[in-house]
């Protein structure tokens, strides 16, 4: 539950119990779930920026296909301590066949350093973090403690070359724009991307393409 505490004097005491604690990492099923975006309320921890690079697939060359991004944020709420939170990343409808494939949740790597009251650490997603909806990816965070301003930085990357490679007849449309993907940090992992606005990162690829013949 999160703690918001109001006024210099709670401050201070809030300063006393900033110490780290580890994240609680929990199994969850590899079933591909599917979410409906815009039925579900706005819970923001952070205001963000979304940056990264798609490597389009070539059929037979090696490390080809992939997604490298990376996500810095800051947070927006006075004071969280010992908080749960979620890196939501939202994929384009382009990639939804290829994020059906059980496969999908293996083919993501990535970390994240989150400030812990005194100083950050860095965490390693693990499968056990990760829940794959039609629409998004929700990594679940460890516990963090912080104050207005703290920062948050997480690198992923998406190996959908790997999936393309087992499954070649995958259709990845074209998209003449780019494809568009975002990243939010919240307590709610259905969070409605329509609601958020300037917060959320976004980056929209130069490739139009993620397949090339």
């Amino acid at each position: 539950m999160k703690k918001y505490l109001a006024g210099l004097g709670a401050l201070a005491v809030a300063g006393s119990l900033f110490v780290s604690q580890p994240g609680d990492v929990m199994a969850q099923e590899n079933t591909t779930q599917r979410s409906e975006i815009g039925t579900y309320g706005l819970s923001l921890l952070a205001s963000g920026e979304l940056e990264g690079r798609l490597t389009p697939y070539i059929l037979g060359v090696p490390k080809s296909g992939n997604i490298a991004a990376h996500y810095t944020a800051k947070s927006i709420v006075s004071i969280g301590l010992f908080d749960q939170s979620n890196l939501i990343v939202k994929i384009p409808d382009e990639f939804k066949y290829v994020a059906l494939q059980d496969e999908f949740k293996r083919a993501i790597k990535g970390s994240i350093t989150y400030p812990t009251g005194l100083g950050s650490a860095t965490h390693e997603y693990t499968a056990g973090d990760i829940t794959i909806y039609a629409d998004r990816i929700v990594l679940k965070n460890p516990k963090a403690s912080y104050i207005i301003g703290s920062k948050f930085s997480a690198d992923l990357s998406i190996d959908y070359g790997s999936i393309l490679d087992k499954y070649p007849n995958i259709p990845i449309d074209e998209n003449p724009s780019g494809y568009s993907f975002a990243a939010v940090l919240s307590d709610n992992a259905m969070i409605d991307f329509n609601l958020i606005g300037s917060k959320e990162g976004k980056w929209v690829t130069e490739e139009t393409a993620a397949i090339r013949k």
